[in-house]
C-alpha cells in the first residue's frame, strides 16, 4: 500500500513539475512566436502593397494600407479558395482604385497541399504576375470591395462642402462648410443584371443630389456598364435620371436605390 502511495505521490509530482516547466516555456517562447509571425504576416502584406504601415480591420484577414501621413492607399486581404488538395491561403493587394497591386499564394511551408510540381506552381511567378495591375471586377476578388469603396472622398460628390463628418461608419456623413451643415454624403449598395453596384451620393438640404459616382459595378460592359457615363449620373443632379435603353435592369436598379436609400437618409437633412 506504501509503495503505491509513494508512486502516486511520485506521479503527482513529475506531473506538476512538467507543467511548471512547460509553463515557464511557454511564458517564455510565446513572445518570440508572436514576434516571429508577426513579422512573416508585415513581409507577406509588404510583398503584395507597398505601404508605410498596415491597420488590421478584421483578425488575420483584411488589413488598411496606409501612406506615411495615414492616407489610405487600399487594402491587402487573405483568400482561402478551394484547391485539389485543401484550402489556398492567398494574400492579395488592392489600391483604391480597385487594381490588384500584387497576389502572393502560401508555399507549402506555410500550408498549402497541392501537389508539388503540378498544382504547387501556382505559387510560381508566371502564374502570379499575371494578376497584377488587373482590375477586381475582372477577377472575380469583390468579397472585399466594399473596404475599398470606403477610402474613396465624399469631396467627390459633395464638392461645394469645407468638411465631412462621419455620422455612420463608413456609410453616412454629414457634408460641412465652416459650422453649417449643408447636406449628407452616402454610400449604398443594390443588385444589377450580373452584380451587385456601390455607389456614393451627395445630398443638400435643398432636396438636390450633388453628386453620384459608381464605387463599384460588374455590369456587361458597353450595355449594363453606362450607369457609369457621365451623361446618366448628371440626370440625378438635374432631379430626372432616366433609365439607358439597353440597360434598363442596371440603370433603374441604381435609380430606385439611390431613391431609397434618400429617403432612408432624409432625417439627417430635414
Amino acid at each position: 500500500m506504501t509503495g503505491t502511495r509513494q508512486m502516486v505521490i511520485t506521479l503527482f509530482v513529475v506531473a506538476v513539475s512538467c507543467a511548471v516547466i512547460l509553463s515557464f516555456v511557454y511564458a517564455f517562447t510565446a513572445p518570440r512566436i508572436a514576434d516571429t509571425q508577426a513579422r512573416l504576416t508585415l513581409s507577406g502584406l509588404e510583398e503584395v502593397m507597398s505601404a508605410h504601415k498596415y491597420v488590421e480591420v478584421i483578425p488575420d484577414t483584411l488589413w488598411e494600407a496606409l501612406d506615411s501621413s495615414d492616407n489610405k492607399l487600399g487594402i491587402v486581404f487573405r483568400v482561402f479558395p478551394q484547391g485539389y488538395g485543401g484550402p489556398i491561403p492567398i494574400t492579395v493587394g488592392l489600391d483604391t482604385e480597385g487594381v490588384i497591386t500584387g497576389i502572393r499564394i502560401a508555399s507549402a511551408a506555410e500550408g498549402l497541399v497541392e501537389t508539388p510540381g503540378l498544382g504547387a506552381k501556382i505559387t510560381e511567378p508566371d502564374f502570379t504576375d499575371q494578376f497584377k495591375d488587373k482590375c477586381l471586377a475582372d477577377v472575380n476578388l469583390a468579397h472585399y470591395a466594399t473596404y475599398v469603396a470606403s477610402a474613396c472622398d465624399p469631396m467627390d460628390v459633395f464638392p461645394q462642402a469645407g468638411g465631412f463628418s462621419e455620422i455612420i461608419a463608413d456609410t453616412l456623413w454629414y457634408a460641412l462648410r465652416d459650422s453649417d451643415t449643408l447636406g449628407i454624403v452616402f454610400v449604398g449598395v443594390t443588385q444589377g443584371y450580373l452584380d451587385r453596384i456601390e455607389f456614393m451620393v451627395g445630398y443638400s438640404k435643398a432636396a438636390r443630389v450633388t453628386g453620384i459616382t459608381v464605387l463599384y459595378s460588374k455590369e456587361t460592359d458597353g450595355i449594363g456598364e453606362l450607369i457609369r457615363d457621365a451623361e446618366f449620373l448628371e440626370g440625378f443632379k438635374a432631379g430626372a435620371p432616366e433609365a439607358i435603353s439597353g440597360a434598363t435592369v442596371s440603370s433603374q436598379a441604381l435609380i430606385d436605390a439611390v431613391d431609397g436609400y434618400i429617403d432612408r437618409f432624409k432625417e439627417y437633412v430635414e
